[in-house]
């Protein structure tokens, strides 16, 4: 047995006992040398074997002696008793693994890597143990107690179907840890490179030609990290210097398996003969120069070089912008792994569909080997986007179809459950059933009695998300990815999903059995508050459009509702950055800071400032009012309050002319207007006036109004502007009125907004409040630019606008 101790024999028809009644029966052994990340899958299995049972297995290397009574051996890795077997480990992907029981009482659990022992450590440990990875955290992993662990005589022989699994985003060390649990492992470098291959601080200097054509130029970036250009890939010498450098990096980085051939980021090609005579001439489906022939004829000769140097290598790109089509006269090079990037869960529209699985397809006849770029999002979303069943369809088209490779931007929410377990577990098996490993996912989180209700909750998303967002203005046919950045959606979001999915979660913490069951539905519920929050504070401007205020009955019910908007968004901000970040599996890896769209900061006001005309009108509404000016929520107070000031104050302007008053009938001087897109008009006219002579009359914008730069102080800001809308208009046609800080370069900082639906009736007033500090999101505030934008009008549709003015409330608040 090469030195190996003999385990006690067993009859073949019976599983070897590791733990038999809480008692220890096997010895964990290494080998003699061993690197440490087999010694620390060793431990671990140790680790959960004795969660499971209380049974603490000893561990030990090769050639150490071994107690007589020991009967099983479990040998993790190759040591030499495991290169005896020639069990054909050396032939399975690098990530792949053997279990092997024998009758002789030994175990193995090795793969060709570390990476592959590893692997086999946590397959062992799910198959037969038990254990679950369900999320991050103290409570994320479900280790079953059992008395007697026991492993069939036998062997499970198994490698990933997508070799490369990758998702990006995550944050802490919980959450990485959970990933690796769970199988994940990037092995294809593809991202933007071509800049650090050929730096421009070094290259423009030594080989300036290296550089791309312009409009008959050479282009020389400034430094480092411009991006917007390519290399010449006809440039003499450009292959060598190219081979030379990529040589040189795995010389000195021999553990390195892949380099990265990624363009720079944001086009830029070269516009030479040399380069242009390589191309189709025609346009790819993106609309952009199709330069793939070019680029991947390049990839194709620098790769055959390198890997005379260093066989094996693998070299991953992005098939992106201008290369996003397969090249037509050059077939890919078997380790090349172009990256397809889109956004799969647009494949629940059936166009996009077919569009996307032919050019897979395409790409596969082209390249041996494909990877997929996806864009998964979690935390950028204000309600869980869950799309299980859609994944499983498109992970099983896409290995079924030359798909090797997977990497996503996942950035997660893990009140999203089950989602990205489910993904990872497809990017080790695509054929997997997802059903069963919903169902399985549900009850082993938070028990029996509860996965129904927890099951209902992700399908209801589920749907949301597959079917009733197609109907949404929000959902996209064009672009690679969906916007994450716009939560635009939540105006889809119905109070019934809210009211159910508050239900559905209730019952699940109340069902909830074990301690641990109620750790995991607690945080689902926790979750699902920030979620809940984002809805209701989000509907004040759905609401603002569908409400008809016509009496004070109206006005008071509005208050009511645009108060429950404003704790909403307090409360948002609140669990995202104070309360997530306690949590590892809630901790987000998209904050807003990065995504200004999602901080929610004008969400309620819309509706507060309805009932501005209200105030002075009717006692009620007065008195709502006040009550609301004693709210504990300070976004509560604080808005009631400034609508009371404005209401009870004559404050003279900051702004000039609000009634767009001039000697000669035309435009102010004080004023202009912006028309995007250049659609419809602006005239003045007497028609228009609300107060003095003249007001302005608009037909058919698309987008546009009328705005004026103004200098600034810190303070308590307001702005008022009336609208009439003579006729019935567009559906969805809306008037936003903005109080907008601009940094010292003139761009526009996060500020003050109030949205409202154009419908036909009489003059309308449209406010808006707040306070504009002197620095914003670390930048400092230069000028405030008030605007009325009025969305959405049809080619024949009229809007009247009048006195127009923003006024300075007060102090900042100390």
């Amino acid at each position: 047995m090469i030195g190996m101790v003999a385990a006690s024999v067993v009859q073949a028809d019976e599983p070897l006992r590791l733990v038999d009644r809480g008692q220890p029966h096997a010895v964990v052994m290494l080998p003699e040398t061993t690197d440490d990340q087999t010694e620390a899958a060793a431990a671990l299995f140790v680790e959960y074997i004795e969660r499971a049972s209380g049974a603490k297995l000893p561990m030990q290397s090769e050639g150490q002696e071994t107690n007589p009574a020991t009967k099983v051996v479990v040998h993790v890795g190759s040591d030499r008793f495991v290169q005896s077997l020639d069990l054909g480990i050396d032939k399975l992907d690098a990530d792949g693994f053997v279990l092997r029981a024998d009758a002789n009482g030994h175990v193995v659990i090795a793969g060709p890597t570390a990476w592959g022992t590893e692997y086999g450590v946590y397959e062992f440990l799910e198959r037969y143990v038990g254990v679950r990875w369900l999320m991050p955290g103290p409570n994320g992993d479900d280790v079953p107690a059992q008395k007697t662990i026991a492993m069939p005589i036998g062997e499970v022989r198994e490698e990933p179907a997508f070799f490369s699994r990758q998702m990006s985003g995550f944050r802490g060390g919980e959450q990485a840890t959970w990933t690796r649990r769970m199988r994940m492992h990037s092995r294809v470098a593809f991202h933007h490179n071509l800049q650090r291959l050929f730096q421009p601080e070094t290259y423009t200097k030594t080989h300036p030609h290296f550089f791309p054509l312009r409009n008959g130029e050479r282009y020389l970036p400034p430094d480092n990290n411009t991006h917007g250009w390519q290399p010449c890939f006809t440039a003499e010498g450009i292959e060598d210097e190219a081979v030379k450098n990529i040589v040189r990096y795995f010389d000195e980085h021999p553990d390195a398996t892949s380099y990265s051939l990624g363009v720079v980021d944001s086009s830029g090609h070269c516009e030479c003969d040399s380069c242009q005579a390589l191309d189709t001439g025609e346009l790819n489906f993106l609309g952009r120069r199709d330069v793939s022939d070019r680029y991947y004829g390049w990839c194709n000769r620098v790769v055959e070089r390198v890997l005379e140097k260093h066989p094996g290598k693998v070299f991953g790109c992005l098939a992106y912008s201008e290369v996003a089509q397969p090249p037509s006269k050059v077939k890919v090079h078997a380790s090349i792994v172009p990256f397809m990037t889109y956004d799969r869960m647009k494949w629940i529209e059936p166009t996009l569909r077919a569009e996307g699985e032919q050019m897979t397809r395409n790409w596969h006849a082209t390249s041996p080997v494909v990877g997929w770029y996806d864009y998964i999002y979690g935390a950028a979303y204000c309600v869980p986007r869950v799309w299980f069943h859609h994944m499983g369809d498109y992970y099983r088209f896409g290995h079924a179809n030359g798909v090797r490779a997977m990497y996503a931007e996942a950035y997660p929410n893990f009140g999203e459950g089950p989602k990205l377990y489910v993904a990872l577990k497809l990017m080790w098996d695509p054929e997997q059933d997802v059903d069963s490993l919903l169902r399985e996912w549900y009850v082993r989180a938070v028990g029996p009695d509860a996965a129904d209700d927890l099951a209902a909750y992700y399908a209801h998303w589920e749907d949301f998300w597959t079917r009733r967002i197609l109907e949404s203005k929000w959902f996209s046919l064009r672009g690679q990815y969906l916007a994450f950045y716009s939560p635009k959606y939540l105006a889809d979001v119905t109070d019934e999903d809210v009211s159910k999915s508050r239900q559905w979660l209730e019952n699940v913490v109340a069902k909830a059995q074990t301690d641990q069951q109620r750790a995991r539905a607690e945080l689902l519920m926790l979750a699902w508050k920030y979620y809940e929050a984002s809805a209701v504070a989000y509907s004040a401007d759905r609401l603002s459009r569908e409400l008809a205020i016509e009496n004070e009955a109206d006005a008071v019910a509005a208050l009511a509702r645009a108060e429950q908007c404003l704790v909403a968004a307090q409360q948002r901000r609140t669990l995202l950055m104070e309360e997530f970040p306690k949590h590892p599996s809630l901790l987000h890896g998209i904050t807003f800071d990065r995504r200004p769209q999602l901080r929610g900061d004008g969400w309620g006001t819309s509706l507060v400032w309805r009932v501005f005309d209200w105030v002075n009108r009717s006692e009620a509404v007065r008195n709502a009012v006040s009550h609301m000016a004693e709210s504990p929520d300070n976004s509560v107070a604080h808005h009631a309050k400034a609508l009371l000031r404005l209401a009870d104050t004559d404050l003279a302007p900051v702004s000039a002319n609000p009634s767009f008053e001039s000697e000669d009938g035309r435009m102010p001087a004080e004023w202009s207007v912006w028309l995007k897109y250049g659609a419809g008009t602006k005239d003045i006219a007497a028609e228009a006036a609300r107060t003095g002579r003249q007001g302005l009359v608009f037909r058919g914008v698309r987008r546009g109004g009328p705005l004026q730069t103004l200098a600034f102080e810190p303070g308590e800001y307001a702005a008022v502007a009336y609208i009439r809308t003579p006729a019935a208009v567009a559906d969805g046609a809306t008037a936003t009125l903005s109080v907008t800080p601009l940094d010292e370069k003139g761009n526009n900082l996060p500020g003050l907004s109030t949205i409202v639906p154009l419908a036909e009736g009489d003059w309308t007033p449209l406010a808006v409040a707040g306070p504009i500090p002197k620095e914003i999101n670390g930048r400092s505030v230069a000028k405030v630019r008030l605007i009325v934008v009025l969305d959405g009008l049809a080619a024949d549709d009229v809007v009247h606008l009048d006195d127009v003015k923003m006024v300075r409330i007060g102090d900042l608040a100390k």
